[in-house]
């Protein structure tokens, strides 16, 4: 085993990008017990979009056990992105009881990795009940520019909430204000984390997100605390753009809830929108879900989010520019990506990705056949392509069952996607 990880640590020296060889290395390393060292690779894959989702909640659960939750998370989050769902709750519900069990007892834990593996918990850079360093929440901006098509929508979003921080004394004038709250609703996979970063960045403001894992404690009284000192650090920091993740699952409907719990969370959040007690001036709220239709009413009353934006699966253009990103920097051949986007309609984001995992796969396996590490081209592609099956046509099923005795107008822009668009066939 030694020999070979050797090897393996030489081969990926001559060649640090080589993510098929860092994966073979960190899984070699995984086996042999060297834990740090292969959390260290799976950190950087997951960095790079080296793992795919069923391999980032291997990863995820392998982290769980050695007190990596900073890489747990991440891992957690790039498959829910990508539509996975196996193994996704049971990793879920141990990184949140991991998280509790660090906020009640501290961070000190034995650990065969070197060092403190929670320093990045004590730092308070991840945890139940708070988020980062404002300073830290300052990263890399994303702007409306690097979100691919989605023109229409990004027009919407610029209109009803970017303008009213540009320009603050022309809104003034009218009695409006910038801050507020809007949810971004539609099928998994299909970018609103990323959206709402860009709402952040065009605005200029710090991104507080919010996850569920960051609030749900399995303690009494703790789930509504954590949630409460999030928004008081976010206050301290506007301002600012609060990104609530899930709220079908924060913010469940309290008449349909199963337990105390769920209501006094949904409770608490009303509060904190409210304002009680405190001041919510120039905060503004993003939530984000994939079940609008369960997120409680009250929320949706004015002040609160009253604004609500549905995010389609990815048009043509944003096809095209998201398999571009996802084939950049790998061996492949980027003229294939407008055969492919007009060949995947109603595929999100997450989909596109697995599509050229697959894709990738058939190349890999040519190159191990052959000897010929022949670029990844459209045959490929489109062959991959064929293979994969859209996970949003579920989602907009669910949609169109859920219209039908829906007696309200507030879901209109899902009626006019699903009439405009060529899908009856397909659901």
């Amino acid at each position: 085993m030694s020999d070979r990880i050797d090897g393996l640590r030489d081969a990926l020296e001559a060649s640090p990008g080589n993510t098929t060889i860092r994966l073979i290395l960190a899984e070699a390393l995984r086996d042999g017990g060297e834990a740090a060292e292969a959390i260290s690779h799976y950190e950087i894959l997951l960095a790079a979009g080296g793992l795919t989702p069923v391999d980032a909640v291997a990863v995820a659960h392998f982290s769980l056990d050695h007190g990596r939750l900073d890489v747990a998370r991440g891992c957690l989050e790039s498959a829910r992105e990508r539509g996975e769902i196996d193994g996704i709750t049971e990793a879920d519900a141990r990184l949140a009881a991991a998280m509790a069990a660090i906020t009640r007892t501290g961070p000190a834990v034995e650990s065969d990795a070197p060092g403190d593996p929670f320093d990045h918990l004590a730092a308070g850079q991840l945890g139940p009940g708070s988020v980062p360093a404002a300073e830290l929440l300052r990263e890399e901006s994303v702007r409306f520019a690097d979100v691919g098509g989605l023109e229409d929508l990004k027009k919407v979003l610029h209109r009803l909430i970017v303008m009213p921080y540009v320009r603050p004394d022309l809104y003034a004038k009218y009695g409006r204000r910038a801050g507020g709250g809007v949810m971004l609703y539609g099928p998994p996979g299909c970018g609103k984390t990323l959206i709402a970063r860009a709402i952040a960045g065009e605005c200029g403001l710090p991104f507080f997100p919010i996850r569920i894992e960051d609030v749900v404690s399995e303690y009494f009284g703790a789930s509504e605390r954590n949630l409460a000192d999030i928004f008081e650090q976010a206050r301290a920091n506007a301002p600012c753009v609060v990104f609530i993740d899930e709220m079908d699952a924060i913010a469940y409907k309290r008449h349909r809830a199963g337990g105390d719990s769920a209501r006094r969370l949904t409770n608490v959040l009303l509060q904190q929108l409210d304002g009680v007690g405190s001041d919510t001036t120039d905060m503004l709220v993003v939530g984000a879900s994939n079940a609008p239709w369960d997120v409680d009413s009250a929320l949706s009353r004015p002040g609160r989010f009253e604004r609500r934006v549905f995010v389609p699966p990815p048009d043509d253009d944003a096809r095209r520019a998201i398999v571009e990103t996802l084939l950049h920097g790998i061996h492949a051949d980027a003229s294939g990506a407008t055969a492919l986007a007009a060949r995947t309609d109603f595929y999100s984001g997450a989909d596109l990705r697995a599509v050229v995992d697959r894709a990738a796969e058939y190349a890999i396996e040519h190159a191990l056949d052959t000897g010929d590490d022949q670029p990844i081209g459209t045959s490929e592609l489109l062959g991959a392509a064929a293979e994969v099956r859209p996970t949003t046509l579920d989602w907009l099923r669910r949609a169109r069952d859920f219209l039908e005795f829906a007696d309200s107008d507030e879901w209109d822009d899902v009626r006019t996607f699903l009439k405009k668009r060529p899908i009856r066939k397909r659901l």
